[in-house]
């Protein structure tokens, strides 16, 4: 079967393209001009440079697909224009051109956020059908992506799924707060109890092979975390055990965390670069829970996740050691 991978050589994208090389699919990898392939290009595929900005490169890679995995995603950036010219238009970009091939269009899954829905004001966990409050532009530009591929839906069919934090062995967000943690360090905003879902890549990888096969999934939206509730104190406890380290918990509070961010925001300006910390993050860090409901993949989707952060912290720890990266 022939299949295309946005964000191929990204985090996720790199785990899926493994997986579907070795199950004898071929894939064609549509990534940014200049991305480094390193994770996939030993691997059998095909390396496509379109990018998700080139709409007549992309009709191009989808001709002939049964399925397209829409990965492609900025979490941070300079401006917020840019995540919406990657998040939103590009979304828009890989809908127009699966349209384009009338009755051949490939099905596509499309990789969403919870940042889409927001936090549940009342701390329960969202669902599919929740009220969406984004609180950031990196969410409001997923939502505003998930609205694009349902007007699209009547000619593509396409299925989303919405994701907490993803990670993992390669992924490098998380990776600071294993660095810090080994320091002997851990810091977080505001409570340490805050709790949020969390995702490990291998459970993520089965779900999106899975949904791509079932034409029951076309037009629906799925939310897909590990169903456990993990506070900070806890992961932080768990990457401890991990890394053998005892750490000493910092809470830095809210008011003081705005004004870091406001002062990292213009170190970046300067630098022209992405602010590792800004004021929507430190936004993004309020809740006190910020969980999802994931009852309907359960229920359609047979999802059944392996990998709490007791087996995939150690797990991922490991791999950052024979990686150098700790």
């Amino acid at each position: 079967m022939r299949v295309v991978v946005t964000g191929a050589a990204g985090f996720v994208g790199s785990h899926l393209v493994e997986s579907l090389a070795e199950r004898g699919d071929d894939v064609v990898c549509v990534e940014r001009p200049g991305a480094n392939p390193r994770w996939i290009e030993h691997l059998p595929v095909r390396q496509n440079g379109a990018g998700v900005e080139d709409l007549d490169g992309l009709v191009a890679a989808f001709r002939g697909a049964r399925v397209v995995f829409h990965l492609a995603a900025l979490t941070e950036a300079r401006r917020p224009a840019d995540l919406y010219a990657v998040n939103t238009q590009g979304t828009a970009n890989v809908m127009q051109a699966a349209a384009a091939l009338g009755g051949d269009a490939p099905h596509v899954v499309f990789l969403s956020s919870i940042s889409a829905t927001g936090p549940r004001a009342d701390g329960q966990p969202a669902a599919p059908e929740s009220v969406p409050h984004p609180v950031s532009h990196y969410g409001r530009s997923k939502l505003m992506a998930e609205a694009v591929a349902h007007a699209w839906s009547d000619r593509v069919p396409v299925t989303i799924l919405r994701c907490p934090t993803i990670y993992g062995p390669r992924e490098r967000a998380v990776l600071k707060f294993f660095r810090l943690v080994r320091s002997g360090i851990a810091v977080t905003i505001g409570d340490w109890d805050r709790v949020v879902s969390l995702l490990y890549v291998h459970d993520l990888v089965p779900v999106l092979l899975g949904v791509a096969a079932n034409e029951a999934t076309y037009g629906r939206t799925y939310c897909v975390g590990h169903p456990e509730r993990v506070s900070w104190r806890v992961f932080a406890d768990v990457v401890g055990d991990a890394l053998g380290r005892r750490t000493l918990r910092l809470a830095v509070p809210m008011p003081l965390a705005r004004g870091i961010a406001v002062a990292i925001e213009g170190i970046a300006a300067l630098a022209r670069a992405a602010a590792i910390l800004n004021r929507e993050r430190v936004r993004e860090m309020l809740p006190r829970a910020w969980v999802c409901d994931t009852s309907r993949a359960r229920a359609e989707l047979g999802f059944a996740p392996a990998f709490p952060i007791a087996r995939a912290v150690p797990e991922t720890a490991a791999w950052y050691r024979r990686a150098g990266w700790l």
